[in-house]
């Protein structure tokens, strides 16, 4: 397969054109200190050199998380995670290198496989361990770039995606010729993973006296086109374009908890106060009541698998606003806790405050607690629009 680059034409204003030179990428670090080391730290520093948007526009907005991150299968050269809990796995491979154009593909999809059996615990604690960052480390690092975020259902989104193998697989290089039919026979290995997955080949030319410009393309192969997914399943492979939305989906058997107990939920559940719209059910973790606008405040009803608990909590997110509002709230503690009449957690942590209020559940799907969960999950709804909306429409209206 002969190379799609063509080498790029610097026009200087009033000078002579001058076509720019490429640079060799070494696979053992023998040309200039431009081999996989410095291609993976490139594209980790730099992730807008990764042409996501034109392979799955369901990754954008990717922020690096870690480099080198341990699993059973190997070190993945570098991890990425949307806002929205989705993950890309980068693989820095120079195909020059015979070794990797035998293996770079099953080792990305090795990658893949072992990744689907993580619980968020699995990986959390692996990201922790490879950056050293205490605490919640996989969503502090997305939530410090993209901010805002809400902890809980970035955590479900994650163990949603680790679950139904749902990843953008990416592996870049320079050089990519050959090798590539190769990919059928790999994803025969796997199953019951559906991941989107791109080739990018990636060119480096010096620009005089001005650093380096880095030109990287989606290969044009028919087995990797702009916006293919692949879906393994025990009966086969089936490789089609992706025009359905999110919400065409077949849904899992988490979401599919979650339509029936919030549409359950919703049927009989009535606020006091009548200026909160009635919320919407869905098929996520958490149910949203609608705060004063203006005020930086989200409240929301959840119920959560993976720590086995349910509960409503109130955040606001680190803004001057929103510093303003909880802390107006937080001198007004003592009469608000009165007024809730429930144990409540008021916390500053990380990018925001939160008031939460909480119960322990072995199992949120039992049915034979769902009737409680209905019942503690009305009552904190109430007791909290009732303590804090006119609080914080107040607050907002002073300041």
């Amino acid at each position: 397969m002969a190379s799609q680059f063509t080498a790029p034409i610097l026009i200087p204003p009033g000078g002579p054109s001058e076509p720019l030179e490429k640079i060799p990428l070494s696979a053992n670090g023998t040309s200039a200190d431009y081999d996989e080391a410095w291609l993976q730290k490139l594209l980790f520093c730099h992730p807008e050199a990764l042409p996501i948007e034109e392979i799955d526009r369901a990754y954008a907005g990717a922020v690096p998380v870690c480099t080198e991150l341990n699993t059973p299968a190997g070190p993945i050269d570098a991890l990425y995670a949307t806002p929205q809990g989705r993950l890309v796995v980068l693989e820095t491979k120079l195909w020059r290198n015979p070794e990797a154009r035998r293996t770079v593909v099953g080792q990305i999809l090795d990658y893949a496989k072992e990744l689907s059996r993580w619980t968020y615990e699995d990986i959390q604690g692996a990201v922790t361990r490879r950056t050293g960052q205490h605490g919640n480390a996989l969503f502090n690092i997305v939530n410090e770039a993209a901010a805002e975020l809400d902890e809980a259902d970035f955590v479900d989104e994650v163990s949603r995606n680790l679950r139904q193998g749902r990843f953008l697989l990416l592996i870049c290089g320079d050089g990519i010729r050959e090798g590539v039919a190769m990919i059928a026979d790999f994803l025969e290995r796997h199953g019951t993973l559906e991941f989107t997955f791109g080739l990018v080949e990636l060119a480096v030319y010096r620009l005089p006296d001005r650093g380096l410009l880095v030109q990287p393309r989606v290969l044009a192969q028919s087995l990797v086109v702009k916006r293919t997914v692949i879906s393994v399943a025990s009966e086969g492979i089936d490789v089609s374009e992706d025009t359905e939305d999110d919400d065409d989906r077949q849904l899992d058997e988490l979401e599919i908890f979650f339509q029936g107990f919030w549409n359950e939920f919703c049927s009989r559940f009535q606020l006091d106060d009548a200026a909160v719209p009635h919320p919407k059910p869905n098929t996520k973790g958490f149910l949203t009541l609608q705060m004063p606008a203006g005020s930086s405040a989200r409240m929301k009803l959840y119920c959560r698998k993976i720590d086995k608990r349910i509960g409503i909590v109130l955040k606001f997110t680190r803004t001057e606003l929103g510093d303003r509002v909880y802390e107006r709230l937080f001198e007004e503690r003592k009469t608000i806790n009165e007024d809730l009449g429930v144990p409540v957690e008021w916390n500053t942590e990380n990018n925001q405050h939160s008031v939460d209020a909480f119960q322990p559940i072995p199992d949120i799907r039992d049915p034979q607690h769902r009737e409680q969960m209905m019942v503690f999950l009305e009552d904190r709804a109430n007791r909290f629009v009732n303590a804090f909306r006119t609080r914080i429409q107040r607050i907002v209206e002073e300041l």
